[in-house]
């Protein structure tokens, strides 16, 4: 998972772990993944394209949209630094 999210950029964190502990938390965040297979045996995977905010404890505090404006996000984050 780290070399896949570093190919974007470092700043990304990939949830890994037991499957059922990784759906748990798919659940309880509300985001959607799919596995979807491909024609030649491979997959790729469907999934939420939001930034998640978290607490200092871990806790979901709110998203970021890739369809918000710019203003919106900055708020959101200004939000989540001032708790």
């Amino acid at each position: 998972m780290k070399g896949y999210t570093q190919a974007f950029t470092d700043r990304i964190t990939g949830i890994t772990g037991k499957p059922e502990e990784v759906e748990k938390l798919l659940k309880a965040w509300k985001i959607y993944a799919k596995k979807v297979p491909t024609e030649n045996g491979d997959y790729t995977m469907d999934h939420t394209a939001s930034v998640i905010l978290l607490d200092r404890n871990g806790r979901l505090k709110s998203t970021i949209d890739y369809k918000e404006s710019k203003d919106v996000a900055l708020k959101k984050l200004q939000r989540l630094l001032a708790s």
